[in-house]
């Protein structure tokens, strides 16, 4: 799987029924059709790298810090792409620490909203931190938790 990046004519991708920064953002089942869809704005300056997987998600490197080599990683996946989901999180890792040269990925996750911690798990990412109420979700305060990979080469 290759990532590119952002054109504009990709700012269909950007929108979408997930919540808003996930780590892997993963389209909500019962999100009311009612409810405001999540959107990303298109890159100003070199402390966001975008890139897109055609048709299918946006991978975003949020809040770069080039001196620390670290990055807030935001997954949004279009509904009907989840089967590509495991590679493109493979993908995402792979993107921000070798063409990146990034040392370390992190993200926020809302377990409430039944995130793949497995998928998580896999790519590298562990549960660093747990925010009490951190978010609200289906009308309640639910909990957010921050995972991070670290590359050891």
């Amino acid at each position: 799987m290759t990532l590119r990046g952002y054109r504009s004519t990709d700012l269909p991708l950007l929108t979408g029924p997930w919540l808003a920064g996930e780590l892997l953002g993963m389209p909500l089942e019962q999100a009311p059709a009612t409810v405001v869809p999540a959107a990303v704005e298109a890159p100003k300056d070199n402390t966001v790298e975008l890139c897109v997987l055609p048709g299918a998600a946006f991978v975003r490197f949020a809040e770069l810090d080039w001196v620390h080599r670290r990055a807030r990683l935001e997954i949004g996946v279009q509904p009907g792409a989840d089967d590509l989901v495991p590679a493109l999180l493979k993908t995402a890792v792979s993107h921000g620490f070798r063409v990146l040269n990034l040392h370390r990925l992190y993200g926020w996750v809302t377990p409430a909203a039944a995130a793949p911690v497995d998928l998580l798990q896999e790519a590298g990412f562990i549960g660093e931190a747990t925010v009490p109420a951190g978010r609200w979700f289906a009308g309640r305060p639910v909990d957010r938790q921050i995972w991070g990979a670290v590359r050891h080469d």
